[in-house]
C-alpha cells in the first residue's frame, strides 16, 4: 500500500513528528505510523528547560523554578527565571499526541514488528505486510551494546535508576529540583550524581545517574540509589510506589548514515540525544519542526545535522571525562559557579554566541585539559 509518509517507530521522535505534521497543512496527507507496541505505558519521563510556552503545556506533569547544585567546591540553589525546568510523563505524552493525531487527521496506526527497510522500493517490511511511501522517517533506534565502534570516538551512556517515593512527612521543596548532586561517591573516568524531581512536599522521583562507557549490574544501581536516598539525602522513612530505569546514548560519532535519500533517520537515530548531556526531547521538537518546514516548502528533508562547533565542544568534554584530565565534578561546578544560568542554558541548547557565551565559559575553565582533549580528538 502506498502512503505519502511512513513514520517507523512511535516513541518521542515519531509521535512528535506526526503531531507537528497534524498541526500543519500536512494533516491531509496519507500517513502511516508503525510500532511494535501500542504506546500507553508510563515507561519514561522527559525533562527540558524552557522560557516559552510548550505545545505540550497541558500535559506538563510538574515544573520547577529553582535548581539545586551541590559539589565539594560549590553548592547553591539557583533561581532560573524566566526559564522553567519541565517534566512530561511518557503515558501523558503518548495519550495526548495520539488523541490529537486521531482527532485532526486520518493518519493510520499499525501495530507490527518492523523487520527491515528497502531503499530500492522505498518500503518498510513488517510482520503485517509491506508498505511504501514517498518519504520514510525512521525512529527505530533500540539500545544495544553490540555495535561497531569507530576508532577515535566516545561511546558514553547516560544510565540511571530511579525511585518514585512517598514520605509520611514534608520532605521536599516542590519548587526546587536537584539538577546535579555530586555528593554521591565519584569514580575516575565517569560522571556520577544524584537527581531529584519533587512533585510535592511528600512525593518525588529520586535517581542515581551515571555518564560512562559501561553499564552496571542491577544490584549496583540499587545499592548506589539506596545509599543516595538514605545516607546522603537522609530519607529513611519512605515508600517506593514506582520506579524507572533508562539508558540514553551520548555518542559523539553519530548513529549511522542515511541509507537512502528517501529514508530519513529521526530522533535518537539522528543524534537528537546531545552527546555531552543526554538531553533529547527539546532537540526532537526542533528536528520535527525542521522536517515539517522542509516538506511544506517542497524541499527534500534530510537527516538533521548539528553544529560542528558544538560537536567539538561535546567531544572535548567526553575526552576530558574519559581520560580523567579533570574531575567532572569540577567541570560542572565551575560552570554553575561562574556563570548566569541563562548563559549555561544557551550554551547547552546550542544557541550561544561565541563571544558573549562560549568564550567566557571557556575562560573560566582550566585550559590545558580541554586543549589537550581537542588536539587529541582532532588527531584521532
Amino acid at each position: 500500500m502506498q502512503y505519502d509518509y511512513i513514520i517507523a517507530g512511535t516513541g518521542a521522535a515519531g509521535l512528535s513528528l506526526a503531531f507537528h505534521m497534524a498541526n500543519s497543512a500536512l494533516k491531509n496527507k496519507k500517513v502511516l505510523l508503525i510500532d511494535r507496541e501500542n504506546k500507553q505505558k508510563n515507561d519514561r519521563t522527559w525533562c527540558f528547560w524552557q522560557k516559552e510556552t510548550s505545545p505540550y503545556e497541558e500535559i506538563i506533569f510538574h515544573q520547577w523554578k529553582n535548581i539545586f547544585f551541590r559539589s565539594k567546591t560549590f553548592t547553591a540553589t539557583i533561581p532560573i527565571e524566566p526559564y522553567r525546568y519541565k517534566m512530561i510523563r511518557g503515558e501523558d505524552f503518548y495519550r495526548f499526541t495520539q488523541n490529537f493525531i486521531r482527532k485532526h487527521t486520518a493518519y493510520e496506526f499499525l501495530q507490527a514488528e518492523i523487520k527491515s527497510f528497502d531503499k530500492e522500493q522505498n518500503a518498510v517490511f513488517t510482520s503485517q505486510g509491506n508498505f511504501q511511501a514517498n518519504w520514510i522517517f525512521d525512529g527505530t533506534w533500540l539500545f544495544s551494546e553490540n555495535f561497531a565502534r569507530k576508532r577515535g570516538y566516545y561511546y558514553f551512556y547516560q544510565h540511571f535508576k530511579g525511585w518514585f517515593v512517598e514520605t509520611p512527612t514534608a520532605t521536599f521543596e516542590p519548587d526546587t529540583m536537584y539538577y546535579m548532586d555530586f555528593a554521591v561517591p565519584q569514580k575516575a573516568g565517569e560522571v556520577r550524581f544524584g537527581y531529584v524531581l519533587p512533585f510535592s512536599q511528600t512525593r518525588a522521583l529520586i535517581e542515581f545517574t551515571i555518564f560512562s562507557d559501561n553499564l552496571l549490574s542491577e544490584q549496583a544501581y540499587l545499592t548506589e540509589l539506596k545509599n543516595y536516598v538514605e545516607n546522603i539525602l537522609k530519607i529513611t522513612n519512605y515508600t517506593i510506589y514506582d520506579e524507572e530505569f533508562g539508558i540514553i546514548p551520548m555518542f559523539d560519532s553519530g548513529f549511522g548514515e542515511q541509507i537512502s535519500e528517501k529514508i530519513i533517520p529521526i530522533g535518537t537515530k539522528a543524534g537528537a540525544a546531545k552527546s555531552s548531556t543526554g538531553f533529547a526531547f527539546d532537540r526532537i521538537q526542533r528536528q520535527s519542526k525542521k522536517i515539517v518546514a522542509d516538506l511544506l516548502a517542497g524541499k527534500a528533508p534530510k537527516m538533521h545535522k548539528y553544529s560542528y562547533k558544538y560537536h567539538l565542544y561535546d567531544s572535548a568534554l567526553l575526552n576530558v571525562i574519559a581520560r580523567n584530565r579533570l574531575p567532572s565534578e569540577e567541570v560542572f561546578a565551575r560552570m554553575f559557579a561562574k556563570h548566569p544560568h541563562s548563559r549555561i542554558f544557551r550554551f547547552l541548547d546550542e544557541e550561544s554566541s561565541f563571544w558573549k557565551d562560549d568564550l567566557p565559559i571557556m575562560a573560566k575553565m582550566p585550559w590545558k585539559p580541554f586543549i589537550s582533549a581537542i588536539v587529541e580528538n582532532l588527531k584521532r
